[in-house]
Order: structure tokens, then sequence, then C-alpha cells
């Protein structure tokens, strides 16, 4: 097993965490070493200040690194901002230390922890320029709009985190590349999935798109 690292700052939960990994011969670093090779899981606390920021930078360099997070309260959209920032487990804090030594054992079986990526096909929407240009509504997570913006393919996720309502049919900004939820007015940059404009208090989920001869394909994670 590769490195594990623990960036918390409650001390019982620090302590639990490090019994669980003892209990398989393991045990958890505070720091990350940048000379080191990638960490195999990363687990943090949702509510330090900047570290969905700081989940985004490490899914960045280390792809394969395992983030979890734990939270006090049962936010819905926070948890999935967690998620869209890149976290691949999402816990409260009393079922973290358990959920992370099931997690470890894994790793000790030679099983990959983060989740494969597959491609699905979106269907196309007819459209001259810039603008949506696929959907896939019935995609294995949630679902997705996919848009072209100068000459670049993006695609999020096709939910205003606001009150759940279809971005897709917004209206599109083509000067900035910028979506309108049509309900409430949120607005959103459809590459990288930042809020711009409330009443949305959270960014948008981005994927990895394609296009090619006509066909518009999106990267899922599925469960290997």
């Amino acid at each position: 097993v590769g490195p594990l690292v623990l960036k918390a700052q409650n001390v019982l939960l620090k302590k639990h965490l490090q019994r669980q990994a003892s209990r398989l011969g393991l045990r958890f670093d505070e720091l990350i070493d940048s000379s080191q090779k990638a960490p195999q899981m990363l687990v943090a606390e949702l509510e330090q200040p900047g570290v969905l920021e700081e989940i985004s930078a490490w899914k960045e360099k280390w792809p394969e690194c395992f983030v979890v997070l734990s939270v006090t309260e049962p936010d819905k959209e926070l948890w999935i901002a967690a998620e869209t920032a890149g976290a691949d487990l999402v816990a409260n804090r009393g079922a973290l230390p358990r959920l992370v030594h099931d997690r470890l054992k894994l790793l000790q079986q030679g099983r990959m922890l983060v989740k494969k990526k597959v491609l699905e096909k979106a269907k196309p929407v007819m459209n001259q320029g810039d603008g949506l240009i696929g959907r896939l509504p019935d995609s294995t997570e949630d679902p997705i709009a996919v848009f072209k913006w100068k000459d670049k393919v993006c695609a999020v996720r096709d939910i205003c985190p606001h009150a759940g309502f279809s971005l897709a049919d917004g209206a599109f900004d083509p000067e900035n590349g910028t979506i309108t939820c049509p309900e409430h007015g949120s607005r959103f940059q459809v590459c990288s999935g930042e809020r711009l404009r409330g009443p949305a208090d959270y960014p948008l989920k981005k994927y990895r798109a394609f296009e090619n001869g006509g066909e518009i394909t999106v990267e899922i994670e599925q469960d290997g």
C-alpha cells in the first residue's frame, strides 16, 4: 500500500483513523511529501477553509488518489460540491473511520479504489455555432449537458445546485461561455463549472467531453 495522508484538525477523528489503519499494519502521515510517489488515499475535513480548491488541485496532480472527506452536517449540496471538486467518498464523521478501514482492506488486496472511466454517447442537439450541442439525460450519474464554446467541448451536470432545474434549458452567452438557470437566474461557466452568480452557492460538476465525426461522448466514472 502506498502513502496514506491525513489532513484533519479534529483530534478524535485523527485518533480513530490512525487506530483503524494500525489494525491493518498501516499508518497515516500528516504531511504530503512532494518528493514521494502519489498517495493512495488522502483524508480531510470538508469544513476546513479552502478544502474544495485543494481537492481539485490534488485530483489534478494525483488522479488515482482516493480522496475522502468527513462532514459534520448532512448538507446535500455541500456533499455534491465536494464530489464535484473530486472527492471519491464523503461521509459523516462518525461513520468515516469504519468506511476508511474497509477501503484500506481493499487496497491491501490490490483493489483499485478510484472508479474506472467509461465513455457514454450523448444525444446530439441541432445547434449552429456555440452553445448546447448534446444531452445525456439518462447517464449512470446525473443528467449531463454538453456545450461547445470557442472550439472547446465541455460537459457539466445538468442540474442547478440551487433548486434542481435543468440548466440546458437556460440562456447561453457565447461571449463568455456561461449558462443562466431559467428559473432563478444562477449563472455558471460551462467549461470550468464555476458559479458566477447566485442564488446557487456551489459550482457545477464538470466532465471531459469529446466530439468526433458528429458523435458526442462524455467520460463518466463507474464502479470497477
